[in-house]
């Protein structure tokens, strides 16, 4: 969990975050902790919306993870979910965070997967970082957050 952000680590995850849409050719990329509170994202139509589906997103990874143990399997590190017109490849970073990929038809889940991989090497080390920040170490009052009292904005 991360509990602070330096300004300049907060950054790095934006552009990375911002690089895997404009690469994936999505309509909205999320990077949320386990429990689905969104750390950082692209803009979507409706800010209600992205923490929806991070929410939702990390509780369905959850339950895939449940069925990846009851099969015998250590985890399983993505989901995807294609409709119609839309689709959601949902990715693990360790065990704490999610990459949450909002495509639609006009791109193609082996493109979305292909980006998303080379985002998480590029992510994990940072998130392990960040993920040991106290709020002194972030930068004290300049930290980007405080998990306990910050509404989280699109960047």
């Amino acid at each position: 969990m991360i509990s602070a952000l330096s300004p300049e680590l907060g950054k790095f995850l934006a552009d990375s975050v911002s690089a895997l849409a404009v690469q994936a050719e999505a309509r909205a990329v999320l990077l949320a902790d386990i429990a689905g509170n969104v750390v950082v994202n692209t803009p979507y139509s409706d800010p209600l919306t992205v923490q929806t589906i991070g929410a939702l997103g990390a509780g369905s990874f959850s339950a895939t993870r449940e069925m990846a143990a009851l099969t015998g399997e250590e985890s399983f590190s993505s989901i995807s979910h294609q409709g119609k017109e839309i689709g959601l490849h949902v990715r693990g970073i360790g065990d704490s965070f999610l990459l949450l990929v909002i495509f639609d038809r006009n791109t193609t889940l082996g493109l979305v997967k292909l980006y998303t991989e080379k985002a998480v090497a590029e992510l994990a080390p940072a998130l392990h970082r960040a993920s040991e920040q106290t709020v002194c170490s972030a930068g004290g009052q300049d930290a980007r957050f405080e998990m306990a009292d910050t509404v989280f904005t699109p960047v």
